[in-house]
């Protein structure tokens, strides 16, 4: 009886310290034989896709697990968006957040940053209206003239409604009476496409968009506040400069990278520390300071507190614009 006792205690003991052990090799964060993929809800080769690949590039280097990115595409960064919500809060799916979330989430689209959480906020990356070089207009002056006098022929592009390029299209035709076609596009890529090939007689573009196209397109006004700090693009006047102070629209995109709302807070500080090694490597500072980006770094909860001013911000200007949902 003795010895009956004494195996089942043995056979309890093992049991229990074997599932013990199971357990705490489940709670290893990140599993290396896992990938852990980055949703850029926007297609490849736009503007949002080519900020976030290089810094995955670095962000595999500070990490055994595989990281990949997956561009899903579709109703202004909604689509991709959706997904990761749709996906568990593991730390495995991480979105290309920014003000394109906040503005799909304004809008409707999406429950996007409503039921996300922030690892870190990275950049801003000011907006550049441009057309092609062969077309009449000189500067932003002659644009508007031309769109007053033949209300509703010259096309306005913009990257996708949900997106912040097309709240500032709305928000510029608004402010200029509705003398814009207003043009959205599937993302940056195919906004780019439409106006290179002459389908769409403006664009609303990122600074490296202008930078890769140089030869084609001519920039007329960048949105942002201050002058591109880019020697190709330094050239190009600010609103104000260009006799438009009183326009307000969003003047750039802001990227970050979140994670889906209840995330354990031990692997967001591990996603915390692999994004921050990546971030402040010298090959992404480099591919930043040599993109014109503007450095906008936050963590965790700090990114969650600046996400709430700009959809402040966002609110007044999409109310205007009839956009708010």
């Amino acid at each position: 009886m003795e010895k009956k006792s004494l195996f089942l205690l043995i056979f309890t003991l093992v049991f229990i310290l074997s599932n013990y052990a199971e357990g705490q090799k489940e709670e290893v964060w990140p599993d290396p034989e896992k990938s852990i993929t980055v949703v850029v809800p926007y297609s490849a080769g736009g503007g949002t896709d080519l900020i976030f690949r290089p810094l995955v590039e670095e962000m595999k280097k500070f990490t055994e697990a595989n990281i990949i990115v997956s561009n899903i595409s579709g109703a202004g960064s909604s689509k991709g968006t959706n997904e990761v919500l749709n996906l568990p809060a593991d730390g495995y799916t991480l979105l290309a957040s920014g003000t394109h979330t906040v503005s799909a989430t304004l809008q409707g689209l999406t429950d996007g940053y409503k039921e996300l959480e922030g690892i870190a906020g990275l950049n801003w990356d000011p907006f550049i209206v441009a057309v092609l070089k062969e077309k009449p207009w000189q500067n932003m002056q002659d644009l508007v003239s031309a769109a007053k006098k033949n209300p509703g022929t010259i096309s306005l592009g913009n990257a996708g409604m949900g997106g912040a390029t097309g709240v500032a299209s709305v928000g510029m035709n608004l402010a200029f009476g509705g003398v814009f076609n207003v043009t959205p596009f599937n993302g940056g890529k195919d906004l780019r496409v439409n106006v290179l090939g002459g389908h769409c007689d403006v664009g609303i573009f990122s600074q490296s968009e202008i930078l890769a196209n140089q030869d084609k397109l001519k920039p007329l006004v960048i949105l942002y506040n201050e002058r591109s700090r880019l020697k190709d693009l330094n050239g190009v006047p600010t609103l104000k400069e260009a006799g438009f102070e009183n326009l307000d629209v969003p003047g750039g995109s802001f990227r970050s990278i979140s994670v889906k709302k209840g995330t354990p807070e031990h692997i967001k500080d591990k996603l915390i520390e692999i994004v921050r090694q990546a971030y402040n490597s010298q090959t992404y500072q480099n591919f930043m300071k040599e993109n014109g980006l503007i450095l906008a770094y936050y963590e965790g909860k700090e990114l969650d507190e600046y996400f709430k001013k700009i959809e402040q911000a966002y609110i007044t200007i999409m109310r205007e614009a009839g956009l708010l949902r």
